[in-house]
């Protein structure tokens, strides 16, 4: 059984680490990764979006990369990366597109 148990425990933190967009720490984290659509083009304008989850049982906002898009006023997207904060279960995840 505490073969088991090892195993597993195992395999979940294996399984977390490999999907570094879904990082943890509940108690604080504070990671940025990168999102995509990198380009060589030189970027003129940012913009950023915001939505807001409570315990993973609450979410409001709109955290997506055309709305962090439509704010910046960006046509052409360079890239954009996400960035969550969570203190004891009250995130805050942000999205940050660069263009032109």
């Amino acid at each position: 059984m505490k073969k088991l148990v090892i195993s597993m425990a195992a395999l979940l933190l294996t399984a977390t680490a490999a999907n570094a967009e879904f990082l943890g720490g509940f108690i604080y984290n504070g990671a940025t990764t990168p999102g995509g659509g990198y380009t060589a083009i030189a970027a003129s304008k940012q913009g950023s979006s915001t939505c807001k989850n409570i315990w993973y049982i609450v979410s409001v906002g709109d955290c997506s990369v055309r709305t962090a898009m439509k704010n910046g006023g960006i046509r052409t997207l360079a890239g954009y990366d996400v960035h969550r904060e969570n203190i004891l279960g009250f995130q805050t995840i942000t999205v940050k597109a660069w263009g032109n």
